[in-house]
């Protein structure tokens, strides 16, 4: 009896010592990922989702549930998920998708955020860590580096399942086209542009540019944007361009239309192809006159109103072609090597002996490839590869040495051997039903999802 006694005290024992150790494992799991700073959360989980950390542990992720730097996050098939990062970035992430968040500081002065796409697809919306550094935000892929400057973009790895969604969706609706007017071909210092009432962003190397845009030049800053039809346009330091219409269709010279405005500072402008075949379809707004060219390059310096001091006005300088100043004084040509002020809007030009001194670089002694600017191609969606969707702000496809930008409404694609743009968004990305969910009331997703795209009939595991 004292043995068996003694038997069952041991096994009690030894049940307690394992219940210890797996108390003991649970604890220092939990620990571990507690010890993780959190970065994020996930708005909204439906079906197989899970993340595992740097250590290997593996937990489901629901609503609500914490996301740290380190995960890899998996949606299985027909699962779909919602993430928010703490600088207010978004993504929604597809099925069959496997990505992990390799870095993330969003501290001010220390931005960085790191991704990296192993399958499937994803759509964000970036938040502050690429509005204060636009080369802080990063998705990495096998065939091609994502750069984000402040955007919404979708990422997409296809193999055959692209080309098989782009034939069923025979009722899509029609791609986007490109909103993209021109681009910074060069710039140094500090460049902004705002588009309408949208945020202030920052202008890089081949950001593109919008109508409605105001570009705005800093302190000991220049840019050099180009447009569409080969025109170009140097701004000097301190000074804010708007660019109020644009409309340049190659086939069509009776709708060309280039209305820019200079609201401060000074400007050194080459006109381009729509000049060339409509002179009229050119025009420069200032304070005191509005400037029509005849294929031209001229340069415009906006002083201020003339009120008490006599260095006022608008000074104009030609060195190629001509320009005219329309105001209450009437038309007035400024003729090849003149220069001249415009005192007032009921002033007409009065001619200078010296032209306004500029220290920026004439736009045409910038050497700009057009090409690689603004051509795209088509495209067969059936190709393996990267599809990168830009539907705001400013994205860049980066492959070995080489950079493509791509702006509102353009798309590009990546392989082993090719960068290229492409002529339109490609609707199996425009109209996935699992992307689009990024912008909807999460508290409407459940109806959102009819059994088009989750079936009944198969295995649904929702986690709230």
């Amino acid at each position: 009896m004292f043995v068996s006694q003694f038997i069952l005290a041991a096994d009690n024992l030894i049940s307690t010592m394992l219940m210890l150790m797996l108390l003991l494992v649970l604890f220092m799991q939990s620990s571990s990922v507690g010890a993780e700073e959190q970065i994020g959360d996930v708005v909204f989980a439906r079906g197989a989702v899970s993340a595992q950390n740097s250590n290997g542990q593996v937990r489901i992720l629901g609503k609500s549930a914490a996301l740290f730097r380190g995960d890899t996050i998996t949606t299985a098939t027909k699962s779909f998920a919602v993430l928010r990062l703490n600088d207010g970035t978004r993504i929604s992430v597809r099925p069959n998708t496997v990505m992990a968040i390799n870095e993330y500081a969003d501290k001010v002065g220390e931005e960085s955020a790191t991704m990296r796409l192993f399958r499937g697809g994803l759509r964000a919306i970036s938040g502050l860590i690429s509005k204060r550094d636009p080369d802080a935000f990063k998705v990495r892929t096998a065939v091609a580096t994502i750069g984000i400057r402040g955007t919404e973009f979708d990422a997409r790895l296809c193999e055959a399942d692209c080309g098989a969604e782009t034939k069923k969706s025979a009722t899509a609706r029609a791609a986007n086209t490109s909103r993209v007017v021109g681009r910074v071909a060069f710039m140094r210092g500090k460049v902004h542009g705002q588009e309408s009432n949208k945020p202030v962003r920052i202008l890089t190397r081949g950001g593109p540019l919008y109508e409605n845009d105001v570009i705005s030049t800093g302190k000991d800053a220049f840019a050099v944007l180009v447009f569409r039809d080969q025109s170009r346009v140097t701004l000097k330091e301190d000074s804010r361009f708007k660019i109020e219409q644009y409309q340049y269709n190659q086939e069509e010279p009776e709708s060309d239309s280039s209305f820019f405005r200079l609201m401060r500072g000074g400007m050194r402008a080459l006109t381009g192809l729509m000049s060339k075949r409509n002179p009229e379809s050119y025009k420069v707004r200032t304070a005191v006159a509005t400037i029509g060219i005849r294929g031209t390059g001229f340069d415009l310096l906006w002083l201020g109103p003339c009120t008490t001091s006599p260095d006022c006005g608008l000074l104009a300088s030609v060195w190629q072609g001509s320009i005219a100043s329309d105001n209450d004084a009437g038309l007035n040509e400024i003729g090849l090597g003149q220069s001249a002020r415009i005192a007032g809007i009921e002033f007409a030009p009065e001619l200078l002996d010296s032209a306004p001194v500029f220290n920026v670089p004439r736009p045409d002694s910038v050497d700009v490839d057009f090409e690689q600017l603004f051509s795209s191609e088509e495209h067969d969606t059936s190709s393996e590869g990267l599809y990168v969707a830009c539907y705001e702000g400013h994205c860049a496809l980066l492959k070995d040495d080489k950079q493509l930008d791509l702006g509102a409404g353009e798309a590009g694609f990546a392989d082993a051997d090719r960068l290229i743009r492409l002529e339109n968004i490609q609707s199996f990305q425009e109209n996935d039903r699992y992307l689009g969910t990024i912008d909807e009331l999460f508290d409407t997703l459940y109806e959102l999802l009819d059994e088009n795209v989750i079936e009944e009939t198969e295995f649904e595991c929702v986690v709230k």
